[in-house]
């Protein structure tokens, strides 16, 4: 199947200048960028006056529950995102052990909203993906394994921090989950139970996510009076680990404040003249 997509004005991601230009699709693969003979195409898809690019990437998504019961997830594509990074901020889908259903169903309800269509005995990743795959989706869709989740498995909602034999567990459950299709670890030190973690605890779980190659996502402790310290924590994670980060929101609350913003730059420039990926 060949599809030629011509006359429009194309935006390729490298960050140059827009051109005008044909595209050539062969077996949903791009084949080349152009001008072209129309003869031999099967279909022909005139975008004059439109941008031709690449579909967006929504990397903080909480479709998780809703790409569930709305697979097709009209909103984002109407948007031009084709690509959603669920499992954000430490507290998602997955996993989720039976016994904790209905309190975690409230907990998550502000994030991801809630439903009664869906059967929610999945327990693990791997039967989360397998809920996607299986229902289909119209995006393509990839998941961070929550903090909360692993830490509820490994010991329940306890509001304390975790012992040493149970931050063994919860890296065996990250172990699981990557292992899975997670594409690192999400965590947010604001909401519960990850907000009565120690970094100690995420530290060795980061570990594990970096054996992978995976990625760290972090909402961290604070965004307001304490956001230094509050980095200070998170670079000692990928010091110590080894792990690549990524901070879900950079940026610093109340005008008293943007006296850190410097100081805020300047840790990011440290940290990555000492190797860490940030």
């Amino acid at each position: 199947m060949k599809i030629l997509i011509e006359n429009g004005m194309i935006v390729d991601g490298h960050g140059g200048t827009p051109f005008k230009g044909d595209i050539l699709i062969e077996n949903k693969i791009i084949k080349e960028i152009g001008s072209f003979e129309k003869d031999s195409v099967d279909k022909i898809i005139d975008a004059n006056g439109k941008i031709v690019c690449p579909g967006f990437i929504d990397t903080h998504s909480h479709s998780d529950l809703m790409i569930l019961v709305n697979p097709y997830n009209e909103i984002k594509i109407r948007q031009g995102i084709t690509t959603e990074v669920l499992g954000q901020d430490g507290i998602s889908m997955a996993p989720l052990p039976k016994k904790y259903i209905s309190s975690w169903r409230k907990n998550i309800a502000g994030l991801d909203g809630e439903s009664d269509e869906i059967d929610w005995e999945y327990e693990t990743t791997d039967n989360y993906l397998k809920m996607m795959e299986k229902n289909g989706v119209g995006l393509n869709e990839s998941y961070l394994v929550p903090h909360g989740n692993i830490r509820m498995e490994a010991m329940g909602l306890d509001g304390r921090a975790a012992t040493d034999e149970e931050i063994k567990r919860m890296c065996e459950i990250t172990k699981r989950e990557m292992e899975a299709g997670a594409l690192g670890l999400s965590t947010g030190l604001i909401y519960i139970p990850c907000a009565y973690s120690e970094t100690k605890e995420i530290i060795e779980m980061c570990k594990v996510v970096a054996q992978f190659d995976g990625v760290f996502v972090i909402h961290q402790r604070s965004e307001a009076d304490t956001i230094v310290n509050s980095m200070r924590e998170v670079i000692e994670i990928g010091k110590k680990s080894g792990v690549k980060i990524h901070f879900s929101h950079f940026k610093v609350c109340g005008k008293n404040n943007w006296q850190y913003l410097d100081e805020m730059l300047n840790l990011l420039e440290e940290a990555k003249s000492e190797g860490i990926e940030v």
